[in-house]
């Protein structure tokens, strides 16, 4: 395991996160309610681990809430 130097994050927040996917703050607060999603709440403070929501997101590339959608080439 790769320890993070000060000056970057072991998490972020849900606004760093959906701009990273390219998604809205709806979509994204779905997402955070999923089992085995990598987000951790404190409170009212969601906090996500960015590799592991990257490597989530590979491995569920395509499905959602028991959809399955095609990527548009």
């Amino acid at each position: 395991m790769e320890i993070k130097t000060d000056t970057e994050k072991l998490g972020i927040s849900v606004d760093e996160a959906r701009k990273i996917l390219g998604i809205g703050r709806n979509l994204m607060l779905e997402l955070v309610k999923l089992e085995g999603f990598p987000a951790v709440r404190f409170k009212r403070k969601i906090i996500i681990n960015k590799e592991l929501m990257i490597k989530w997101f590979a491995e569920n590339f395509g499905k959602y809430d028991g959809y399955q959608y095609k990527w548009l080439c």
